[in-house]
C-alpha cells in the first residue's frame, strides 16, 4: 500500500524535537529568505540525509500557519540509510512585514524535526509608535504618530481614517512620499476609549496599501 503524506495546519509541537531517534540530519533547520517588496510568496528548501542505519519514512508535516504549505520533493517519503532528500515549503507573505518566522514539524519514524522559514520582508512603511495612549483624566494633550517611507518602493499617503469618534486627528505632510505625521488629540479623557486609525497609500502592493494604528484612553 502506498504511503501518503498528510499535511496539516495546526499548533506546533512543544520543543524543537519530539521523542524518538534523531535519524534525519538537516543541513539547516532555519532558512532565511529575503523578500522583494512586491513578492507575494517565497519558497524555502531544507535538504536532509538519513544518517541512521535503517529506512526512514516521513509520515506527516505540521505547519504552524495557513499561509504555509510544505512537502517532500517529488512526494518521496521513504529514504534508505545514507539517502538524501529535500523538504520544500512555500509561504504566502500576505500583509506581513519585518522578520517573520513560520514553523513546521516533520514527523518520521517516531521523531519530530522543527524547521523554520525566516522571511525578511521589507518594512516599507513605518509607524512610530503604532499605539498612542493617554491615562483617564490626564490632560488631553496632542500626541504624534510619525510615518516614514523607505526609498525601496515609492509610496504616497492618500487618506487617514478613524474607526471611532473619541479623537481628533490631523495628517501632516513633512516630505511627500517619504515622511508624514498624524497629530492626534483626545476629545476628552474622562472615560476609557479605544479607536483604530487607518493610514492608506497609493501602493500597488497589497501589504503596503494600508497600515493600522491604535489610540487608547486607559484606566489608571
Amino acid at each position: 500500500m502506498t504511503t501518503r503524506l498528510v499535511i496539516l495546519s495546526g499548533l506546533l509541537l512543544c520543543g524543537s524535537l519530539a521523542s524518538g531517534k534523531n535519524e534525519l540530519s538537516f543541513k539547516e533547520t532555519v532558512v532565511p529568505v529575503k523578500v522583494a517588496p512586491d513578492q507575494d510568496s517565497i519558497t524555502a528548501s531544507f535538504p536532509f540525509t538519513n544518517t541512521s542505519g535503517t529506512p526512514v519514512t516521513i509520515s506527516k508535516i505540521h505547519v504552524s500557519c495557513d499561509c504555509t504549505t510544505a512537502g517532500a520533493k517529488d512526494n518521496k517519503l521513504t529514504y534508505a540509510p545514507g539517502e538524501s532528500g529535500v523538504i520544500s515549503a512555500v509561504m504566502k507573505t500576505g500583509n506581513f512585514s519585518g522578520t517573520v518566522d513560520k514553523d513546521m514539524t516533520v514527523h518520521a519514524n517516531g521523531s519530530a524535526y522543527k524547521l523554520v522559514i525566516r522571511a525578511q520582508i521589507p518594512d516599507i512603511i513605518r509607524m512610530e509608535p503604532r499605539k498612542l495612549e493617554w491615562a483617564r483624566g490626564e490632560a488631553a494633550v496632542p500626541k504624534t504618530i510619525k510615518i516614514t517611507i523607505s526609498k525601496e518602493l515609492p509610496v504616497n499617503l492618500t487618506t487617514v481614517d478613524l474607526t471611532g469618534d473619541a479623537f481628533d486627528y490631523e495628517p501632516v505632510t513633512v516630505k511627500k512620499g517619504r515622511e508624514y505625521k498624524i497629530i492626534v488629540t483626545p476629545k476628552s479623557t474622562a472615560r476609557p476609549a479605544f479607536n483604530t486609525i487607518w493610514v492608506r497609500t497609493d501602493s500597488a502592493v497589497p501589504r503596503y496599501k494600508r497600515q493600522m494604528g491604535f489610540l487608547a484612553i486607559k484606566e489608571n
